[in-house]
């Protein structure tokens, strides 16, 4: 009974590992956008984040290099955008990342406070 009991805990784990939440996205840029200061060409990336609550640390990786991270806000909520970027001019007519929404979810990156410009990249 006792190697049953323990059968079953191994069994379900890989089922609890599969409901638990997802920390990552893809998304698309299409115009170099300004992360942290940092410029991140048009292209196909990998968002992770992490961090307890709503307060994450936000990663963009492409071929899981780091290319650049900045605090970010996770916000829950249900959107029919799935991938859009919301920009804000920068000085030289750069695109500053405000946010990400996918459907489901959003991050609200913390890298100013003028509204965003652009949505949809």
């Amino acid at each position: 009974m006792k190697y049953m009991a323990i059968v079953a805990l191994a069994l379900m784990t890989p089922v609890a590992l599969l409901a638990a939440p997802k920390n990552s996205a893809n998304v698309q840029f299409s115009e170099t956008i300004t992360v942290n200061g940092i410029q991140v060409p048009p292209g196909d990336y990998r968002v992770e984040w992490q961090g307890t609550g709503t307060s994450v640390e936000a990663t963009i990786l492409k071929a899981g290099k780091v290319l650049a991270s900045s605090p970010a806000t996770l916000v829950i909520e249900k959107t029919s955008l799935n991938g859009a970027c919301e920009t804000q001019k920068g000085v030289n007519n750069s695109h500053i990342l405000q946010a990400i929404d996918w459907s489901g979810r959003s991050l609200r990156f913390d890298q100013g406070n003028a509204s965003p410009t652009n949505k949809g990249s």
